[in-house]
């Protein structure tokens, strides 16, 4: 829990260093930034490990088969990646590319998506005959 203030502090000092780099050269603020990003989600790996640990033990307890805790998993993962891509293009001021990632980004969630959609449906359909 101690590294979320020295990243939190890193992020303000890297803001304030970056605000002055992007008047001189877009592309080192750019790289920078992305590079400050890639080093802390690198770094939350073992937590994010635990946190799938938790996720299934959990799904286990609940008697919920891994068919409904992957989709939402990987729904996840696919959000997080889609934002921290679409946000690194806005960073480049590159708005059409940023928002065909986030539409791309959807487009993975809708098909991830479709089993447990089909499982409903069959349910649903079960339910009526």
């Amino acid at each position: 829990m101690l590294w979320v203030p020295l990243v939190s502090g890193l992020a303000i000092v890297l803001t304030i260093i970056l605000s002055q780099l992007r008047s001189l050269d877009q592309s080192w603020a750019i790289i920078l930034s992305t590079v400050f990003a890639v080093i802390v989600l690198l770094s939350l790996i073992p937590q994010v490990g635990q946190l799938m640990e938790l996720f299934h033990g959990i799904a286990n307890e609940a008697k919920v088969g891994t068919m409904y805790l992957s989709p939402v998993l990987k729904t996840v993962a696919v959000a997080y990646i889609t934002s921290f891509g679409s946000q690194i293009c806005k960073d480049a001021e590159e708005k059409t590319i940023a928002h065909i990632v986030e539409l791309a980004g959807k487009v993975v969630i809708c098909i991830i998506a479709l089993p447990v959609i089909q499982a409903i449906l069959y349910s649903l359909f079960g339910l009526i005959s």
